[in-house]
């Protein structure tokens, strides 16, 4: 609950300083203007972590409904990687997409696999410092095999274990943008898949988030 205190409290009131000197006609001209634009960053701030906090809670309650059915999950992996090129290029980062031509059928709740890629692919954006993305699918009769590698600054052997506990913050003053809800939910997704999420990192060199889903539930 401190965390979540922290995580709300301090940009809310930011977000009210703002909005205060707007109103109060403190500022104007340009200055109003980027008075707006932080104003703007800060609320969509809040909002992304109620909507991950909301998600979190339901899911740790037990309470998210799944939705599994059969999907070609390559096809379904381009359709979401594709509507990230845009945000990658914005970011300055370079990508490789490998993914398999061929069709590989299973039960996936399409919804869940795409939020599990899309907060892989935001955490490399706002945390890796890195400029590149390589993304593969491997598979097998078995299971799947998903990585997601950087070449950014990596996670210190002290952090890595923790990395997927909810609330956790590798940068402790939480100036990094995250929220530490990200990649718990990816954990819960991954195992509502029966699957597993596992990271492995060098410093200054990058790191490899590996997701494995079995093909069978």
């Amino acid at each position: 609950m401190t965390g979540i205190s922290h995580d709300v409290k301090t940009p809310l009131a930011s977000l009210v300083g703002y909005l205060e000197a707007i109103e109060c006609k403190i500022v104007a001209g340009e200055e109003k203007d980027e008075y707006v634009h932080v104003a703007f960053e800060k609320a969509h701030y809040l909002k992304h972590f109620v909507e991950n906090l909301f998600e979190w809670v339901k899911l740790d309650s037990g309470e998210q409904v799944f939705h599994f059915e059969i999907s070609d999950l390559n096809e379904l992996s381009r359709n979401i990687v594709v509507d990230w090129i845009s945000v990658l290029e914005n970011s300055n980062f370079d990508y490789v997409f490998d993914i398999p031509e061929t069709e590989y059928l299973m039960r996936i709740d399409t919804n869940a696999y795409s939020r599990i890629l899309g907060n892989l692919l935001q955490n490399v954006l706002i945390h890796s410092k890195g400029t590149k993305i390589i993304f593969h699918v491997f598979e097998d009769d078995l299971q799947a095999k998903i990585t997601i590698t950087d070449n950014g600054k990596g996670i210190s052997p002290d952090h890595l274990p923790h990395i997927f506990e909810r609330m956790y913050q590798c940068d402790q003053s939480r100036s990094a943008g995250g929220n530490g809800l990200g990649l718990s939910i990816v954990k819960e997704l991954a195992a509502a898949h029966k699957g597993t999420i596992t990271a492995c990192s060098t410093p200054d060199r990058g790191t490899t988030f590996t997701l494995l889903l079995p093909k069978s539930l």
